[in-house]
């Protein structure tokens, strides 16, 4: 071998080491390169899922598209299908096709990446919504295939198309809105409210319908079908719809039926027969409740099956509510234009001053009249001007009056004195009510009257001086006022008329037997019985007389009265007085005695003189013992009679007697008559003989007595003596004078004394003639009827 070749062979040994060398580098290399690259997949393929991406290509040379597992899945696609881009292509939704093809042939003209979104039609028949983006690859400036991504945006559509329905329809409501704010009319908002919901639901029939439950029937005053507005209006009976339906409804809950025919619930013949009627397939009703009560309902029908979504139901749910609310603010505030409209045509036509102010007592409105009464321009009328248009007086009294009244916001009413345009004060009766919010009770102030009582006010203190007097009068005369209503029997009385009835005021019963209770047993049924006859004679009035009895004793009553009849002739009114007689019944009665006792008394006054003519007569020696004997005892009778009559025949006292006698013999030391004894009235029978037995032992003792004599003195006692009978005891004793001794005779006194008193008197009588003095006495019963006297008996 030569060095050449020795060379040579040593340079291919370095040679084909330097190639192990560089192998090994490049396995090495490659070795990374392929981690590298298994670490990348692994990363794209951990990327892929998290995006929920499919990865895909296809040669454009062989027109096969190959992709991962999820690419397949979401298309449809088992893993392990095989798939070209004709077949690809024919999976791409008709409507999207143009679209795609132009964009990969922009992404082929411009080379940049294409990004589009598009719709699928899977095998199954189904549709979805996918994201694809992806680019050219070129080799030698030649494309030869296409890469890219795929994503299944199916959710984000949905959220998308739900966003975008969320916002149509957020956009439908708030047209709605506005259309329903600018109506006045309840059947417009019902017609706006079908028309749109049909529309933006595209169903063949809205409406809104309005439950009485009383009557048992729904109202639907406008309805939207088939493009058409019925503005005829219907009503539907309650039980006449599918009971099912209404039930559901009554609970609250939606009633919802996607197609009549199948819907088990309303299988009954009847039910399909009345939707078959209206052509309705499916459809359904939300219901309406406030306060616990079905008050309305907003349907919708379609003559065709659907599925009604949540989406649908609560969209017309939302418009039922928006409905509701806008009919009922309608109403509502054509009830309040109503009721300000009639407020202030009551407010303007009452008599009245009408007013409203806040808690702070600011006046908020006033009717005209406050205006014209006060004088005050209508910029000054409300506000707190009014408070200077009270007296000052009434003014510092309401100030004090009211403080409890805000303090509790209650209401309010007192009198004050208004000052008038034309400086006159007025007296008003206020009246004011708390004001609340319906809605939350809140106190807004008072709502009050203030009518003028000026003129009532002096009627009434002119009235009151008038019925003052009336009854001072009545009380006076004892007079009582009735007023009988007969058809209701009812009897009102005054005061003076329960006083003279002995009866504490208020406590009259008020009817006829009331009354006739108070009248005494024997005079009722006359009385009630006369008043019955004179109703039945139909006579204008009557006076009747009639005793009543009350805790202090039996009073005689007149009734003077006038009746008062219906048109058919009927009793209606009795109205009359009753007066207090008794006085006058008792002084007719007295009158009536005192002329039969006047008429008695002048006979046996004549008799008594003639008694004492004879017995004068055959007692005097001479004439002129006959005239002093005669005339002294006239004189003596006359003075009984005078006593007597004082007290119309009735009494005289036993002193008075014994005073007219005696009383000029008493000297001035007053020590010549004593006498003594309790007080005793006689009766006039006893009187007369008493009197003129007293005259005889007067002129006894004057003539031949203790009287005639200088020092001479009169004894006289009596005494009342209790048993069955009072008994009268009475002595005269005389001592001073002569002595006495019996006479020779008896005289007219002798017999006076020991026969009149006896006989007439039944008294028992002792006389003794004692040297010292006469001493005489008597005892007898004090008489109750009336004897005849005769001094001859």
């Amino acid at each position: 071998m030569t060095k050449r070749g020795s060379l040579l062979a040593e340079d291919k040994i370095a040679s084909r080491e330097s190639d192990k060398e560089r192998i090994a580098e490049l396995e090495t290399r490659l070795a990374h390169a392929e981690e590298v690259l298994r670490t990348s997949n692994f990363k794209l393929r951990i990327a892929l899922d998290i995006g929920r991406l499919g990865a895909w290509e296809r040669d454009l040379e062989t027109d096969e598209v190959t992709g991962t597992v999820a690419f397949k899945e979401y298309i449809g696609l088992p893993p392990d299908a095989t798939i070209t881009y004709a077949a690809l292509q024919a999976m791409f939704h008709p409507g999207d096709i143009e679209r795609i093809n132009q964009a990969i042939a922009y992404a082929l003209r411009t080379r940049t990446d294409f990004n589009i979104e598009y719709r699928i039609v899977k095998t199954d028949g189904s549709v979805g919504h996918v994201h694809m983006r992806g680019g050219v690859i070129y080799e030698n400036n030649k494309p030869v295939r296409f890469a890219g991504v795929l994503q299944d945006i199916k959710e984000r559509q949905k959220i998308r198309e739900e966003m975008s329905q969320a916002q149509r329809r957020q956009e439908f409501l708030l047209k709605l809105n506005d259309q329903l704010s600018n109506l006045d009319d309840p059947h417009g908002v019902m017609e706006i409210a079908a028309r749109n919901v049909s529309t933006f639901l595209k169903v063949d029939t809205a409406g809104y319908g309005e439950v009485y439950e009383d009557r048992g029937v729904i109202i639907v005053e406008r309805e939207w079908s088939r493009g058409l507005i019925s503005n005829e209006g219907k009503v539907e009976k309650i039980d006449q719809d599918a009971s099912p339906i209404v039930d559901v409804l009554k609970r609250g809950q939606p009633a919802i039926f996607n197609d009549v025919r199948t819907d088990p619930r309303l299988g009954d013949p009847s039910v399909q027969a009345f939707y078959s009627t209206i052509n309705v397939r499916s459809g359904f009703a939300v219901p309406i409740h406030k306060n616990g009560r079905f008050i309305a309902e907003f349907y919708v029908y379609s003559s065709a099956p659907r599925d009604w979504t949540s989406d649908d139901i609560s969209l017309v749910e939302d418009v039922a509510e928006r409905t509701w609310l806008a009919i009922e603010k309608i109403r509502a505030e054509t009830k309040l234009r109503e009721t300000e409209a009639r407020f202030k045509l009551i407010a303007e036509s009452l008599p009245a001053l009408v007013w409203i102010i806040k808690p702070n007592l600011e006046l908020t409105y006033t009717n005209e009249r406050w205006v014209t009464y006060s004088g005050l321009p209508p910029s000054q009328a409300l506000g707190h001007s009014w408070t200077t248009a009270i007296h000052p007086d009434d003014w510092v009294r309401i100030t004090e009056e009211i403080k409890p009244v805000m303090a509790g916001e209650t209401p309010y009413t007192t009198e004050a004195r208004y000052r008038s345009a034309d400086g006159e004060y007025r007296w008003h009766i206020i009246r004011a009510a708390p004001v609340r919010n319906a809605a939350t009770g809140e106190f807004k102030g008072w709502v009050g009257t203030s009518v003028d009582i000026h003129d009532l006010k002096v009627a009434e203190e002119a009235l009151r001086t008038s019925e003052e007097r009336l009854s001072l009068a009545q009380s006076a005369a004892g007079i009582g006022v009735f007023d009988w209503h007969v058809p209701t029997d009812t009897v009102t009385w005054t005061a003076e008329q329960e006083r003279l009835f002995g009866m504490e005021p208020g406590s009259f019963k008020g009817s006829l037997s009331n009354w006739a209770d108070h009248i005494i047993p024997k005079d009722r049924d006359y009385a009630v019985q006369t008043i019955a006859a004179a109703l039945a004679r139909h006579d204008k009035s009557i006076d009747l007389i009639f005793r009543i009895e009350r805790p202090d004793g039996i009073r005689t009553m007149q009734t003077i009265a006038l009746f008062f009849y219906q048109e058919d002739g009927s009793p209606l009114r009795m109205v009359g007085v009753d007066i207090d007689i008794t006085h006058y019944k008792e002084a007719e009665n007295r009158q009536n005695l005192l002329i039969r006792e006047l008429h008695h008394r002048v006979k046996n006054t004549l008799a008594t003189v003639q008694a004492i003519v004879g017995s004068t007569a055959r007692s005097a020696s001479s004439i002129d013992e006959f005239y002093q004997g005669f005339v002294g005892r006239i004189v003596s009778l006359a003075r009984t009679h005078n006593l007597l009559t004082e007290d119309l025949w009735q009494k005289a006292a036993l002193e008075e007697l014994l005073q007219t006698e005696l009383g000029p013999y008493e000297d001035e030391a007053r020590n010549r008559i004593t006498m003594m004894g309790p007080p005793l009235e006689l009766p006039s029978e006893a009187a007369v003989p008493i009197g003129m037995a007293i005259h005889e032992l007067t002129t006894n003792a004057a003539k031949h007595g203790a009287l005639s004599t200088f020092g001479g003195q009169v004894e006289v006692r009596w005494e009342i003596l209790d048993g069955e009978r009072p008994m009268l005891h009475f002595s005269w004793v005389e001592r001073g004078g002569p002595r006495v001794g019996t006479p020779s005779r008896q005289g007219f006194g002798t017999r006076l004394l020991q026969r009149v008193l006896s006989t007439q008197l039944q008294a028992e009588v002792s006389m003794e003639f004692s040297p010292e003095g006469l001493r005489f006495s008597m005892q007898l019963p004090i008489p109750t009827a009336p004897p005849t006297f005769n001094p001859d008996t």
